[in-house]
């Protein structure tokens, strides 16, 4: 099959590491990347969290339609989460796509597409692999110095706004062996740094028949494998344990970064969200971890405007920001989701009040990122450099709490760990100066 493709990407890191399996896949088969509108495939890889995403996928295929107009030829499909929601249901509005593959079948991507060539007729399998989590499919990955490494797959937790459990199937963990060997080989390969991805990494093991939880992989990859920094997304705050605070306090190649989604800060909507851990238990897990961490980042998640939430709900999620002082966030006007719980929920907050309340936390969560940036100033910060700063001729890089350090340097330190002392804070970055001029040795940690 010797085909050029383009894959348009929607969604969370999840969706992008599944770009790389879809163009791993394809690249296995003969084809080759190509720009949008030169390629004979082009796959739309799609996200269903959230209303927005679900109105730019049908954007988008709207937007390409010409290209299917101009080239009959042109195969068109449709992946991930809206593909694996909605099924043929996608066809009634775009009749023109030819393949439509769920979540967890990307493997039969070259099989659905021979199938279209023959048939003439659009192609679909949405019907989910029970083994796909214990599959090593062939990733293409274009970032040569950090790589997205899939632990686990589905979630289940079923918080009542959330879709993922109804598109990516229930927990299915992937034997730890595969996962220190894929990021053994990576390093070997000279990735510098792996992100752990699963819906709730701190669930990883659950069902698996080799004991192994979230922290001892943790401790396996830091003990067995040469990459020089771990990270992870995403962790549910009910299941932060004290082990997994230990692990990121004792193990040196563990991120002092973490991103814990906390949604709300009423308990009342946490409630009403299934989210099963209270205001009061977030910020005591909170406070252990900066006890037992000092200077760890923090992000987390915030939906407004859920169904119920009243003027004084929404005054305890500002509240929680404020105590909490977040590094950055995610904030979004909740929408209702096919499936989900909350559907049954009468949507009862004004669209003009979610966008208030919107425009209000994230005008609050700039000044507290701002001065959360401002107190990296004058401190030493081990960077890892990843490229060209989108400012100018200078170097970009992430520090261990995963801020943006745009600096002046060599070309040649990019894919390196280097020290750079802070000199400057602004909004979404920090600026300093190199102070050691040779990389830092990997052993040091």
């Amino acid at each position: 099959m010797n085909k050029s493709f383009h894959i348009i990407t929607f969604g969370c890191q999840m969706n992008e590491h599944d770009s790389e399996r879809i163009a791993g896949i394809l690249e296995k088969q003969g084809c080759h990347s190509s720009a949008c509108e030169d390629a004979d495939i082009i796959v739309l890889n799609t996200c269903s969290i959230r209303e927005k995403a679900e109105q730019k996928f049908y954007s988008e295929l709207g937007r390409i339609k010409k290209y299917k107009i101009a080239k009959p030829e042109l195969i068109i499909v449709a992946a991930g989460c809206i593909a694996q929601q909605e099924g043929k249901a996608i066809l009634s509005r775009a009749p023109y796509v030819d393949v439509i593959i769920g979540t967890s079948d990307l493997e039969k991507l070259p099989e659905l597409i021979e199938k279209r060539f023959d048939s003439c007729k659009p192609a679909f399998d949405v019907s989910g692999d029970p083994d796909y989590h214990i599959k090593r499919l062939p990733a293409l990955r274009n970032d040569g110095i950090k790589a997205w490494v899939s632990i686990m797959y589905g979630c289940n937790n079923f918080c009542s706004y959330c879709v993922v459990p109804y598109v990516r199937g229930r927990e299915r963990s992937r034997p730890s062996d595969d996962i220190v060997n894929e990021v053994r080989q990576l390093a070997e390969k000279g990735y510098k740094e792996v992100t752990l991805l699963g819906q709730n990494v701190n669930s990883y093991g659950n069902g698996c028949e080799s004991p192994v939880n979230f922290p001892s992989l943790l401790k396996l990859l830091n003990n067995e494998t040469d990459i020089t920094r771990i990270r992870f997304v995403t962790s549910h705050p009910r299941d932060l344990s004290e082990e997994l605070i230990s692990a990121i306090r004792d193990l040196s190649k563990v991120c002092e970064s973490l991103h814990l989604p906390v949604q709300s800060g009423s308990n009342t909507i946490l409630h009403a969200m299934n989210r099963r851990y209270s205001r009061e238990e977030y910020l005591d897990k909170v406070s252990r971890l900066r006890q037992e961490v000092p200077g760890i980042t923090l992000s987390t998640d915030i939906i407004v405007g859920f169904p119920g939430e009243t003027e004084k709900d929404f005054l305890q999620t500002m509240k929680l920001l404020e105590e909490v002082h977040f590094d950055s966030i995610f904030a979004f006007k909740y929408s209702q989701r096919p499936q989900t719980a909350a559907c049954k929920y009468q949507d009862d907050v004004e669209q003009q009040i979610k966008e208030k309340r919107l425009h209000e936390v994230l005008a609050l969560q700039k000044n507290i990122t701002f001065e959360q940036n401002k107190r990296q100033i004058g401190t030493v910060q081990e960077v890892l450099v990843d490229g060209q700063s989108k400012k100018g001729v200078r170097l970009s890089g992430r520090t261990r709490g995963n801020k943006v350090v745009n600096f002046e340097a060599p070309s040649e330190l990019i894919g390196n760990l280097v020290h750079v002392s802070i000199t400057k804070a602004g909004m979404n970055s920090l600026t300093g100066d190199l102070i050691i001029k040779e990389p830092i040795k990997t052993d040091e940690h």
